[in-house]
């Protein structure tokens, strides 16, 4: 497969997150706000975030196919727009989380939380995948961390549930909010990561 062919892939990719994104992103930030579900309230950020990383991506992509020499300029500055996403969304969540430990707030498990939490998964897990495996190809760390906002905002998806079956089965409405601090150091490193990576030579 050609670079042209990997590039043109990229381009369906991100457009495929803005479109997801924008509808699921918003669903799930008012939802897990209403219902005090962090999990679900972190995999919605990360969705939104994805969506700026993406937007970033769209252009970055597009400029390689038309101007290749420019190819590496635009690398950096979508990696660095990735970058301050996965910054954004490890800050909000550590605030949110801390506010909610302190508060002693429990989550909700509204029918709307569950599914939307549900289409999250089933949605971005093959994502994030096709995103990562396409970065490689494509030797792109713009598109290697905004495959991570993919993964974060599927595997939070999933500890949502499982935060919603704990506190249903066990009383434990702290795990929710455990989980999603664990999520924010992982989008944290991701970010660390990824501006390590432009300062490279």
């Amino acid at each position: 497969m050609t670079r042209d062919l990997h590039l043109r892939h990229a381009l369906a990719l991100s457009w495929l997150s803005v479109t997801f994104g924008i509808a699921s992103g918003a669903v799930s930030v008012v939802t897990g706000l209403l219902a005090h579900s962090l999990g679900v309230l972190a995999a919605g950020l990360a969705v939104l975030a994805d969506v700026s990383g993406s937007v970033v991506l769209i252009w970055r992509f597009r400029v390689e196919r038309h101007e290749p020499d420019r190819a590496a300029r635009v690398e950096a500055r979508a990696a660095a727009v990735v970058a301050a996403a996965l910054g954004v969304v490890s800050l909000a969540l550590v605030v949110e989380s801390v506010s909610a430990l302190i508060q002693g707030s429990h989550p909700g498990s509204s029918l709307v939380t569950v599914i939307t939490a549900a289409v999250s998964i089933l949605v971005l897990v093959p994502l994030a995948w096709r995103k990562r495996v396409t970065a490689f190809r494509l030797g792109s760390d713009a598109l290697k961390g905004d495959s991570t906002l993919s993964a974060i905002g599927a595997s939070t998806a999933v500890l949502a549930l499982v935060g919603l079956l704990l506190f249903r089965a066990f009383g434990w409405w702290w795990a929710d909010r455990v989980v999603a601090l664990v999520v924010a150091m992982v989008a944290a490193g991701e970010a660390y990561r990824t501006v390590r990576a432009l300062r490279e030579p």
